[in-house]
């Protein structure tokens, strides 16, 4: 089904001429009428409610608080904060963010610039990933734990004169057989029936150390995790209160299998696949959102739009913190 706002858009190209001061009119009237309706929201900064309207900056209702004096509007300290756009148009972004689709296609059907929507999407992954550290995932019960790989990419940028290695096109396959230093290990840990974790530390194969980094914190106490046979997940028992077991893993039968894992990995691969590779250096950002919206159901949009919409914890990012917030330098 297409989204509302390029049903909008095409409505409106579609207007005469002599109709679009009136459709300008109505729409400018019914966002002020919707701002005058929401409720008056608390400070962001010292969260009083003891706070009054003050005004209007740059279309958006304005409140000042009376107890730290400092003023703001609905969207300050929120992913939406000095953006122009509505919140039509950022849920649409968080939909096809989740959805795996790919930004050229919301641009289309938005009708903003690519670079535009580039910053946006990676707002709401730095918000997610904000989200994440403030609350780690926590694994229990029954886990599986193993790593999957991808290709190093150095997509949207060129690449150093004095690297190691040439560029490729899209679908190249590594200079090196196996898995080698042009591979990124994607280390992820998933419960049978719950969240998953994902995180990206090293180059080819991880280590005791890389893999006590990536699950440090977030494996409970009397957790059993299953994997696929790699000695150095011991060192997980070793460091938790939990039991590691090896399983085959081609197995499907029984208890004892990691099947749910493998599925993981397939949903990694595909959504990798449909934004035709990701950028490496932004890749620990697509695991956060990877581990959200595996097994996600048709409510997740909303749940994303309204905390990161939220002032109740700053999820406001500016356009350095896209370009140079929590990048994967390995």
């Amino acid at each position: 089904m297409r989204n509302k706002v390029s049903q909008l858009i095409d409505l409106v190209q579609k207007l005469p001429d002599h109709c679009l001061d009136d459709a300008i009119g109505y729409v400018e009237k019914k966002i002020e009428e919707n701002s005058e309706n929401k409720p008056i929201l608390s400070c962001p900064y010292c969260q009083s409610k003891s706070v009054t309207r003050f005004g209007r900056k740059q279309g958006k209702q304005r409140y000042r608080c009376k107890c730290c004096g400092k003023t703001y509007v609905e969207t300050t300290n929120t992913v939406m904060c000095e953006s122009h756009c509505g919140e039509a148009v950022w849920k649409q972004v968080i939909r096809d963010t989740i959805d795996g689709v790919p930004i050229d296609k919301t641009v289309e059907s938005v009708g903003l610039s690519h670079p535009t929507i580039f910053r946006m999407r990676h707002k709401i992954l730095l918000s997610l990933e904000a989200e994440e550290e403030r609350m780690p995932t926590m694994l229990d019960g029954v886990c599986e734990l193993d790593d999957t790989y991808v290709l190093e990419s150095y997509k949207g940028t060129k690449i150093p004169e004095d690297y190691w290695r040439g560029a490729r096109k899209h679908g190249a396959k590594a200079q090196k057989r196996g898995i080698s230093n042009e591979y990124l290990s994607i280390s992820t840990g998933i419960e049978r029936d719950g969240e998953a974790f994902t995180k990206t530390v090293t180059r080819a194969t991880p280590s005791k150390e890389d893999i006590i980094t990536v699950f440090g914190g977030h494996i409970g106490k009397d957790t059993l995790i299953l994997c696929d046979g790699d000695a150095n997940y011991k060192a997980l028992s070793e460091n938790n209160e939990c039991a590691v077991k090896n399983v085959d893993k081609n197995s499907g039968k029984g208890f004892y299998n990691i099947n749910t894992i493998n599925s993981y990995h397939s949903f990694i691969k595909s959504r990798y696949n449909q934004y035709r590779g990701v950028a490496s250096k932004y890749l620990n950002r697509y695991n956060v959102l990877f581990s959200k919206t595996f097994r996600s159901d048709s409510e997740l949009a909303d749940e994303v739009y309204k905390k990161i919409t939220s002032n109740e914890n700053n999820h406001y990012h500016n356009i350095n913190d896209v370009e140079t917030l929590g990048l994967l330098d390995i």
